[in-house]
């Protein structure tokens, strides 16, 4: 799937290379990623007792190698155990250096809140995120197809979070998008495009680059 790239070039830069950070296609390496996440929510489902009073999302919390905090939500997990096709987000992101204490809290608030209210998106499936080093984040959004993205992009708590407390907490943010054919049990997800946002003060907040698989 990665022999064949195009790629959309839009306004602000000319190629990949021109963005000031986040400037090399990671597709390969973040999908070896997403991939063990997407198994360790696989597994974890496998332990799951089926007991009818349970509340959802169901949250779990792993800690992995290098003390690496893998937090899991499963909102209809049910779902997960078929072989239909599902959709993925994947959302990789590098904290600048050093955040200030009141941002830092402004952001967990707004983690919280917005994942309370993705309990009300029919399609959505399982959250995953996983510290794999200090600062970098991978985050895995499981969907039954992507039209769950435009209800999850009209969530008021992502809005402020995209748009006014990302650019000041992040270097950089790249967003995969893709399917996994044949569900998690396949564990074989297949990357459809990427957009690379590099954050910075000389270009209206950000620059975007756009590789199509």
């Amino acid at each position: 799937m990665y022999q064949m790239l195009q790629y959309s070039l839009p306004v602000q830069v000319q190629e990949i290379h021109a963005l000031e950070k986040n400037n090399v296609l990671k597709g390969r390496t973040d999908l070896i990623v997403l991939r063990h996440m997407a198994r360790q929510l696989r597994l974890t489902l496998l332990t799951i007792d089926g007991a009818s009073d349970a509340v959802f999302p169901l949250r779990y919390q792993l800690t992995e190698r290098h003390t690496s905090l893998h937090r899991m939500l499963f909102y209809r997990p049910a779902q997960l155990f078929g072989e239909e096709t599902l959709s993925f987000v994947g959302f990789v992101s590098g904290r600048q250096p050093a955040i200030d204490l009141d941002l830092s809290a402004e952001l967990l608030q707004a983690d919280q809140q917005m994942l309370t209210k993705l309990t009300h998106i029919p399609g959505l499936l399982a959250y995953s995120s996983l510290e794999l080093q200090p600062g970098r984040w991978y985050n895995l959004v499981v969907m039954q197809s992507f039209e769950v993205k435009s209800d999850l992009k009209k969530i008021d708590m992502h809005q402020h979070a995209a748009y006014q407390l990302g650019p000041r907490a992040y270097d950089w943010i790249r967003i995969h998008s893709g399917i996994f054919p044949g569900g998690l049990a396949k564990n074989t997800p297949q990357l459809i495009k990427t957009r690379h946002y590099a954050f910075t003060a000389t270009l209206k907040n950000f620059q975007l680059y756009e590789a199509v698989y």
